[in-house]
């Protein structure tokens, strides 16, 4: 990898909120490991910052979930 592509992974990487120390590690192991420049993006790709607010609305959604079914289950 060259210079440039290895500044364009590290701002993906530092795009997550991941640690200078932990992106520095990372770049050497894959320079270390001969990784080519676009296995790499798609592997940081599917690294995803949680968002939550995503979280959030899952567990409401299941809990109102839970209290519909629990309502109907007790009227029987």
């Amino acid at each position: 990898m060259n210079q440039f592509e290895i500044n364009q992974i590290k701002s993906r990487l530092r795009r997550l909120d991941l640690s200078e120390d932990f992106v520095d590690r990372y770049i050497h192991k894959l320079q270390v490991n001969c990784e080519s420049y676009a296995m790499t993006c798609k592997t940081i790709d599917r690294w995803k910052k949680e968002d939550s607010r995503d979280v959030v609305a899952q567990v409401l959604a299941c809990g109102l979930i839970a209290a519909v079914l629990g309502g109907f289950l007790a009227t029987l």
